[in-house]
C-alpha cells in the first residue's frame, strides 16, 4: 500500500475524496495496472482479503466474488480514538486539538461505514469471522468464517512459570490496535505486574515500526520484532497477554495460547468473537489495574492456571481448529460457486 499524504495541506483534498482518511490520498495507479496486466479476464471464484485491498484493486469483477472482512474498520478507528483520548498519549493535546480530531475520526468512520456497504454490494458474499462482527455489520450477504489455529503436535505450554516469569504480546506492531496495545501493557500494565513480580519480562513479538523501538527496555521489557516461527516464543512464555482496546475480529493470539495450553489474560476486546468466559477459558479484564491483578495471579495460581488452560484447549479443538476454518470456506466458496 502506497503510504498516505496527511500533510494539512491535503486535508483539503481528502475532505472533497469521500474516503477515509487511511485511504486519502494515495495513488492506486500501478497496483490497479499491475493487477490488470497480471489476472485473466474471467475466475471462478475471487477471494479478496480486506476491504482497505478492495477499494485498492478497484473492485474489479473478475468473477464471483468473497469480499474477508478480518475487520470492521469503522469500528476500529472509532476504538482506536477513544483508547488514545482517554490514555496518557493524549498529553499536551488541548480541547481544540482533540475536538479537531474527534470530528475528522467521525468522519473518516462514516466513510468507512459507507465504503464498506458499497463493496458489500458488489460482491457474493462478505465473510467475517464471528457471529458477532455479522450482527455487528448489518450486512445481508454477511457470512461467518472463523478464524482457526492448527493442531499442535506439542503443546508448548504445560509448565509451572519460570523464576522470572515472561509474558508475551504477539502480534504485527504497525496495526494500530497492538500498537496501542503494546504501549498500554509496557507503560501502564508491566510496572504494576512488577510491584509484586519484580522479575517478570515482557516480550513484545512480531514485526515493528520505529516509534515501537522505544518500548523496548531490557530486561523489562523486550521488543523482539519479527521471529521465523513462534515456537520458541511460546515454548518460553509463561502467560499470554492480549490488551487490546480497539478493533473487531476475533484473535489468532488467543487461540495460540488455547492450542498450547498458556493461560491467557485479555481484554473484553481481545477475547471477543470465540465464546470464550471469564474464569473458564482465560481471565478478562479492561483497565490497567484489574489487567495486572490477572496476570499475578495467572503467574502464581498454578491450580487456576490448569483449569483455564484445560478448558480453553477443549473449546479451541471443539470450535476453533484451522480444519474447522478450512471446512468454513469450503462450504462458502461452494455456495458462491453454486449460484454463479
Amino acid at each position: 500500500m502506497p503510504a498516505p499524504d496527511l500533510r494539512l495541506a491535503r486535508r483539503a483534498a481528502w475532505l472533497a475524496s469521500g474516503l477515509p482518511l487511511e485511504l486519502a490520498n494515495r495513488d492506486f495507479t500501478r497496483v490497479r495496472q499491475d493487477l490488470s496486466d497480471w489476472a485473466d479476464q474471467r475466475y471462478d471464484l475471487v477471494w479478496v482479503s480486506k476491504l482497505a485491498s478492495w477499494h485498492a484493486v478497484g473492485g474489479p469483477p473478475l468473477g464471483p466474488t468473497v469480499l474477508d472482512l478480518d475487520d470492521l474498520e469503522a469500528r476500529r478507528v472509532r476504538a482506536t480514538f477513544a483508547a488514545g483520548a482517554a490514555g496518557p498519549q493524549r498529553g499536551g493535546r488541548t480541547r481544540g486539538h482533540l475536538a479537531a480530531a474527534r470530528a475528522q475520526n467521525t468522519l473518516s468512520a462514516r466513510r468507512w461505514d459507507r465504503l464498506q456497504r458499497r463493496a458489500a454490494r458488489s460482491v457474493a458474499r462478505t465473510a467475517l469471522c464471528s457471529d458477532l462482527d455479522i450482527r455487528r455489520s448489518g450486512l445481508a450477504n454477511a457470512v461467518r468464517v472463523g478464524n482457526g489455529y492448527p493442531v499442535p503436535p506439542v503443546a508448548l505450554g504445560e509448565r509451572a512459570p519460570a523464576a522470572a516469569p515472561r509474558i508475551l504480546f504477539a502480534g504485527v506492531q504497525y496495526y494500530p490496535p497492538n500498537a496501542d496495545a503494546a504501549a498500554w501493557l509496557a507503560n501502564e500494565i508491566a510496572p504494576r505486574i512488577r510491584s509484586v513480580l519484580p522479575e517478570v519480562e515482557i516480550r513484545l513479538v512480531g514485526e515493528v515500526h520505529p516509534p515501537g523501538r522505544a518500548l523496548d527496555d531490557p530486561p523489562r521489557v523486550h521488543v523482539v520484532g519479527r521471529v521465523a516461527q513462534m515456537d520458541d516464543e511460546l515454548a518460553r512464555a509463561d502467560l499470554i497477554a492480549v490488551p487490546l482496546r480497539s478493533g473487531s475480529g476475533t484473535r489468532v493470539k488467543v487461540l495460540e495460547g488455547f492450542a498450547h495450553r498458556i493461560p491467557v489474560v485479555a481484554t473484553t476486546v481481545g477475547a471477543e468473537g470465540l465464546g470464550a468466559r471469564d474464569g473458564t477459558h482465560l481471565l478478562l479484564a479492561d483497565d490497567a489495574e484489574s489487567f495486572a491483578r490477572a496476570c499475578v495471579l495467572l503467574l502464581s495460581d498454578h491450580t487456576l492456571r490448569r483449569q483455564l488452560t484445560t478448558a480453553a484447549h477443549e473449546l479451541f479443538r471443539r470450535h476453533h481448529t484451522a480444519d474447522i476454518t478450512r471446512a468454513d470456506v469450503r462450504t462458502v466458496a461452494t455456495a458462491v460457486l453454486g449460484s454463479s
